[in-house]
Formats: structure tokens, C-alpha cells, sequence
């Protein structure tokens, strides 16, 4: 038994060779200022015959100088239970250190810039690049944890460093002039910083003057000196903890630097007077509002000499400044406001016509102001106006863990009587169920976008403590009287917290007046804090934005993967929505596809031809036509790059093109892979773009797999008793898993088209 057992690890940890997309891990430095030249170091794992690099800012160039290999890691996976991980992701590729010259205009922009680097297998994730003001940079240099040690800095200065181990501090030792006041602004988190700083002002005593981040909040300040003399900066973690991955990179100087502006936005084409709160800086600026390159619906400003720049909305309706009590509204409208004191309340009188459907859609934490808004339309006279009124009738419980208010997957303790398509009641959140667990260790799934869950019927999405109740419900008509059935009934009404995907903290609300009058529309803010928010009320105007994945599509030689393409439907926009890839060099071809009604989602395969040719990577656009507006995929990216790849190691097809169901009815699909490369491991398959309420039924733990042995598997779709008719489009994918996050999916060619008939 004991060699039987040795025979197994050893067969469980055999690894089979395949080809791991390039992974960037280190970048030094983290910053450079412009106008400078300067050698940018990156390391990372199959990044070997790195041939170019691009940055999303053209001012900025780059050239590869040398590539060598670095030394192996040790090579040890922990999987989910604590111990060595069984699953086959192939040997650890070759670590590379690749050197490149980076070129910075002195005209570049003061801020983060992206970055990937080309290799044969492709390119690499973004990476990220802070360019700085050109000022000297004091280094962090231990020892400095105490005054005497501390680092000598003259200003203006980036200051620079890691707190690397639990409890350490690191100081820097600064001359100031008596009453200057000196901005310090933190950049830590645009390079992907886990420190939480804590930053403090010493006198030349070391006497602690006063400290900023000790509510673990950003730590963006001004502070004035009363005395000239010698004091000091001390940074800190916010919890005391420390890691190679706590770095701080903070600029200190009498420079501009923008907290807040008022108001938040203007009306696209106008000029606006902008008033501006911060340090250094005019008190007013005026913008006109030109859409920016990456935003058709915003622009931005940077003022004077601050170095942070602001993001103001673009709107289409009259502008009004508010004022407290209201005129009554003239609709269409967008009302600019500040909650001034903690606790206060804005009330906005409107007329609506019955059956009058309008949005009401706040700005606030969207655009950086510290608001978490809640609004509520109410009669004349201040009074709820119930919306629906909600019935359970199946109870269940949270179990497992507590669940937060983003994650589509909550572990109830049964599931009896729940369909998917059903609606649930999760707190006072209601959602609608997309998929049962297939067994007692897995979650029900709620409908998402983007990986957030998706609320109805004007609900926000809520954190979930475990043993809470969990009801399945009906919705019916406000007003409606039940017979008592044990459970809670509860009425929901026009009001709104959050707006769910897209909206951050931001309130979002449809409303459908029940008679003709005024009402009232009431705004808070959730945590009685104060700031700036843009309100705007209109008829609904349906919409849609677009977001593409993955974004640096790296295509092999001959192969085909799948792209994903996201709409984010907005203002109650449920139709078809036409979407297409341009851009492609010779050699490669894409399909077209569409976003179906009620969808979120379509699919488009990008084939590189057996014989395709492209030393350089190059980019491409998607882009989503419906309503007669065209719409791009993440227009603020301006490193989307088509590359192309390795021989691939699975070639994936499909003999099934068409299948045929109806609701309750399963449908058996057919692949294929033939292996290259020496590539011998298995092969789980990807169904990408399933329709709502379609599921793959009982397939196991590890999902739909061609284990080692395997070339072909037939598996199952099932039309569950509520999805809906019509047509759709799913693809087929081989997935070779690796220890890199980038996709690393073979696509059957050819998509696969679902026709759900009708019972």
C-alpha cells in the first residue's frame, strides 16, 4: 500500500508540457519623470524574445535593449485543502528579465500609463508606469525608521520606498520656509499597491504635528508649517503590517492639486464655471464641454498646476444649480447639489402625467465625490408610493459563510420548488435565479453582469450574514391583499439605494406614475456624508455601452479563440444589438455576431490562418450597433492588441452545428480536439454565451472534460422549463489550464446555433 500510494502523488504531479502566455510580475522603477530617458526593468515568465513594447500614451516609446533568463522559482502549487494541488498546469515556464529604454515627451501626461510587452506567444498583461513630474525622487533607505536615520530629501521630491516587514515605518527628513503649505500626493494605488499609508508630520523633535490616513482612507493632504526648520514625514501602514507589495510612491511640493469641484459636470457644448476646492490652485475655471478621446459622455480638466486631473460629466438636458426649498421642476432636467452637513436632505417638486415613465439617475461617487446617495419619489404630501408587492412562498437559508453584496453565487441550505428564472429575495434585495446548485457544495447563481448580481424592481444589492432567510417570491400589483401563508409579505417602493452594475454607489430609479399630480423626489445621503452630486430626471432614453474581453487577444497560428463581448444595457434597452471586429490584419478573420434580445452577451471567434503572418501586434475595435448609434468596446483602452501566437497545443471542432429544443428538453453536443506540441494533459471545454436559462445538467465537479486519454466528448445542454424561445449562438472552447490568469482558450471555428421552440 505505502508504494501504491507513492505511485500516485508522483502520477498526480507528472506535468505536461504546453504554452503558458507571457506573465509580467515586477516592474523597477515604478516611476519616471518626463522628459526623461531611462531604463524600465521587467521581470515575469515566458516573456524570452521580447520584441516590442507598447504604451497606451503614443508620447511615450520604448525599445527593447536585452532579454536574459532568470533563475527558477521554487516550484510549489497549494491547492484548495492546504496541500500540494494535484491539477496539471504544466512546468514552471522560464522566468525572463527583459530591459527595455523608455523615451518620455516632456508634453506626457503626469499620471499612470499601461503597458504590454510582444513575445512569440503573444502579448503580455498590462502592465502599469507612473510618469512623474520632473523632480528629484529621495529612495527609501533602510535603516531609516527612526529621526536619526531618516532619509535626506529636498523639495520638490517624489518620496519612494516599500514597507516590507510588520511594524516598519520609514522616515524622511525635509527643510520647509515658515507658513508654506506642501501638497503630498499619494499615487501608491495606480501601480497596484496593497499599502493602506499612514502618513505623519514630525517636528525637528520628533513630536508628532499631526497625522493623515488613520481612518484608512487615501492619504491625498496639504499641510502647512507655521515655523521654518527641519521636520519630518513619516509613513506608515494602516494596519501595521508589511509586505514587498506595500510601496509608495508620494509627490511633495508647493504644486496644484484639485479635492473637488462644483459642479460635477455641464451641458455637452457649453462652457461651464467650474468651481475648484484643493491647495494651489485659482478658485474657478472655466470648460467647455468638448467629449474626451476615451469618453464620449465626459471631458476632463487639470487646473493650473495640479497634477491630478478631474473627470466632469457631459449631459444632454438644462443645467440648474439647486437651491433649498426648490422651484418647482421643469422636466427634462439635471440638478447640480452639495449635501453640505451630515444628515441633510434635498426635496425636489415635479409634475408627472399618468403612466409617465421617467429615470432618475444620480452622479456622485462615479465622478469622486464621497456621497452614497438614496433617493425616493414620493406624493406631494411626502408619502411612500408602493411599486410592488412581494409574496413568498418557498423559505430557504444562507449557509456556509456570509456572502457580500457583488458575488452571483450564495450557498442556501435547499432548493426544493426553486426554478431558474425565479425570483428570490435575498434581505430586501430581490433577484431572479440563473442557475441551481448541481449538488450540497456548490451555490445557486443569481443573474450578473460583469460578476455582480443583478437587482430588480428598484432593489440594491445588499451583504448576506449566514443563516438568514432566503425566500422564493411572487410579484404582484401594489395594493394586492394575501391570505396568510406564514412567510413575510413585503411592499416595495420608488426608491433606490444603489444602482447595480456600472453605478457604484450611485442611485439609479425608474418610476411609472400612477396619476396625474406633482410628487416629490427626496435625496439623502445612506452614511451622512457631505459632497457634490448631479441629478439628473428624464423619459427614459434607451442605451447601451459596450466592454470586450479579453482585450490583448493573442491568437495562434492556425486556431481560433472566442472574444466576449458585454453590452451594459441601460434605461430599459432590451433589443438586438449588431456587433462586429475591425481592424484585423491579412491572415485574420472574425466572425460577426448579436447580442440578442433580454442578452447580455455575444460571441465573436477570431481565427488566425494556418499561414498568417504579424511581426508586430496591432489594434482592433469592436463595436455594437443598435438604435441607430454605433457604440465601442471600451473606448478608454488604448492598448486592445491583436498578436499573434505559438502553434497552438489543442485544435478544437464541433460536429454539432445546430441543435433544436424545447423548454424541459436536452440537446446533446459533439467536440472533438487533436493534441500538438507534446501536449498531453486534460482539456476542460468552455461554453461560452449559453442562453438565460440553458444549463449544462450534471457534469460533475470538474465541469465538461477530456480527460488525458481523451479526443472526443459528447455532452448536454438543457433548455430548463423557463427559458425562453428563439434563436441564439453559443461556441465551443478547449482550455488549456497554465499558471497564467490570461485566456488560454482553443475555439471551435464555427459557433454553434440554438433554436429554443416554443412548448
Amino acid at each position: 500500500m505505502r508504494y501504491l500510494l507513492a505511485f500516485v502523488v508522483v502520477a498526480a504531479l507528472a506535468q505536461s508540457p504546453r504554452s503558458t502566455p507571457p506573465t509580467v510580475q515586477s516592474i523597477v522603477p515604478r516611476g519616471i519623470a518626463r522628459g526623461m530617458t531611462a531604463e524600465l526593468v521587467i521581470e515575469g515568465f515566458n516573456l524570452a524574445k521580447a520584441s516590442a513594447i507598447y504604451f497606451s500614451d503614443p508620447r511615450i516609446k520604448g525599445k527593447i535593449v536585452r532579454v536574459k533568463e532568470l533563475p527558477d522559482l521554487a516550484d510549489v502549487r497549494i491547492g484548495s485543502n492546504g496541500t500540494q494541488s494535484s491539477i496539471d498546469v504544466g512546468p514552471l515556464p522560464p522566468r525572463n528579465q527583459v530591459t527595455v529604454e523608455v523615451d518620455i515627451d516632456p508634453a506626457a501626461e503626469i499620471g499612470d500609463v499601461s503597458f504590454r510587452l510582444l513575445t512569440p506567444l503573444g502579448t503580455s498583461p498590462e502592465g502599469t508606469l507612473l510618469i512623474e513630474p520632473y523632480v528629484g525622487e529621495a529612495t527609501d533607505k533602510e535603516p531609516n525608521d527612526t529621526i536619526a536615520s531618516a532619509v535626506e530629501t529636498y523639495l520638490p521630491a517624489v518620496l519612494t520606498g516599500a514597507i516590507s516587514k510588520p511594524g516598519d515605518v520609514d522616515l524622511f527628513k525635509i527643510t520647509v520656509r515658515a507658513n508654506q503649505t506642501l501638497v503630498f500626493e499619494n499615487s501608491s494605488d495606480k501601480i497596484g499597491s496593497s499599502l493602506q499609508p499612514v502618513v505623519s508630520i514630525l517636528d525637528g523633535a520628533g513630536v508628532v504635528e499631526k497625522t493623515y490616513g488613520e481612518d484608512g482612507a487615501a492619504t491625498d493632504f496639504a499641510h502647512k508649517f507655521g515655523k521654518a526648520g527641519t521636520y519630518f514625514v513619516r509613513i506608515a501602514d494602516y494596519e501595521r503590517s508589511g509586505r514587498a507589495g506595500h510601496l509608495y510612491r508620494i509627490k511633495v511640493g508647493e504644486f496644484g492639486f484639485v479635492s473637488q469641484v462644483f459642479p460635477l459636470g455641464m451641458r455637452r457644448d457649453d462652457v461651464a464655471k467650474i468651481q475648484l476646492t484643493g491647495f494651489n490652485l485659482p478658485t474657478t475655471v472655466d470648460v467647455k464641454g468638448v467629449p474626451s478621446v476615451d469618453d464620449p459622455f465626459a471631458t476632463s480638466v487639470r487646473p493650473g498646476t495640479a497634477y491630478n486631473k478631474v473627470k466632469l460629466a457631459l449631459g444632454m438636458d438644462p443645467e440648474v444649480t439647486v437651491s433649498q426649498p426648490s422651484p418647482k421642476l421643469a422636466l427634462p432636467v439635471t440638478l447640480n447639489g452639495k449635501l453640505g452637513k451630515a444628515d441633510e436632505v434635498h426635496r425636489f417638486s415635479f409634475a408627472a402625467k399618468k403612466g409617465q415613465a421617467l429615470v432618475f439617475e444620480v452622479m456622485a461617487r462615479r465622478l469622486g465625490s464621497e456621497l452614497d446617495t438614496t433617493i425616493e419619489v414620493q406624493t406631494a404630501v411626502g408619502q411612500s408610493i408602493e411599486l410592488a408587492a412581494v409574496r413568498p412562498v418557498v423559505a430557504t437559508y444562507t449557509t456556509l459563510r456570509d456572502h457580500d453584496s457583488a458575488q452571483p453565487g450564495i450557498r442556501i441550505t435547499h432548493w426544493n420548488n426553486i426554478n431558474a428564472g425565479d425570483y428570490m429575495m435575498l434581505g430586501r434585495e430581490i433577484v431572479r435565479v440563473s442557475e441551481l446548485p448541481r449538488g450540497p457544495d456548490e451555490d445557486i447563481r443569481y443573474e450578473a453582469l460583469g460578476g455582480q448580481r443583478v437587482t430588480f424592481f428598484n432593489t440594491a444589492a445588499e451583504a448576506h450574514a449566514i443563516d438568514k432567510a432566503v425566500y422564493k417570491v411572487q410579484i404582484h400589483p401594489p395594493g394586492t391583499q394575501f391570505a396568510p401563508n406564514g412567510l413575510p409579505v413585503t411592499r416595495l417602493y420608488a426608491q433606490n439605494d444603489d444602482g447595480g452594475p456600472g453605478f457604484s454607489k450611485d442611485s439609479y430609479l425608474t418610476f411609472t406614475a400612477p396619476a396625474d399630480g406633482d410628487y416629490q423626489l427626496v435625496l439623502r445621503d445612506v452614511t451622512g456624508a457631505t459632497g457634490s452630486y448631479r441629478l439628473n430626471i428624464r423619459e427614459p432614453r434607451p442605451d447601451f455601452r459596450l466592454s470586450v474581453n479579453p482585450r490583448n487577444p493573442n491568437v495562434p497560428r492556425g486556431a481560433t479563440i472566442p472574444l466576449t463581448v458585454t453590452a451594459m444595457r441601460l434605461d430599459g434597452y432590451a433589443g438586438l444589438i449588431d456587433v462586429a471586429l475591425s481592424g484585423l490584419a491579412n491572415g485574420f478573420t472574425a466572425t460577426k455576431t448579436q447580442i440578442q434580445p433580454n442578452q447580455n452577451v455575444g460571441v465573436i471567434l477570431l481565427t488566425a490562418a494556418a499561414d498568417a503572418e504579424a511581426a508586430e501586434a496591432f489594434p482592433f475595435s469592436v463595436t455594437g450597433s443598435a438604435l441607430g448609434v454605433t457604440r465601442a468596446a471600451n473606448p478608454e483602452d488604448h492598448l486592445k492588441l491583436v498578436a499573434l501566437g505559438a502553434s497552438p497545443d489543442v485544435l478544437m471542432t464541433s460536429e454539432t452545428r445546430v441543435v433544436e429544443m424545447a423548454p424541459g428538453e436536452t440537446a446533446a453536443i459533439k467536440v472533438k480536439i487533436t493534441r500538438h506540441n507534446g501536449f498531453a494533459g486534460r482539456v476542460p471545454v468552455d461554453v461560452v454565451n449559453l442562453p438565460p436559462r440553458v444549463k449544462l445538467p450534471d457534469f460533475g465537479l470538474n465541469g465538461v472534460l477530456l480527460n488525458e486519454d481523451e479526443t472526443e466528448r459528447t455532452f448536454y445542454i438543457e433548455a430548463t422549463p423557463a427559458a425562453e424561445p428563439g434563436d441564439y449562438t453559443i461556441a465551443v472552447a478547449g482550455r488549456i489550464e497554465t499558471r497564467s490568469t490570461q485566456q488560454n482558450l482553443s475555439a471551435a471555428p464555427h459557433t454553434i446555433a440554438v433554436r429554443i421552440k416554443a412548448k
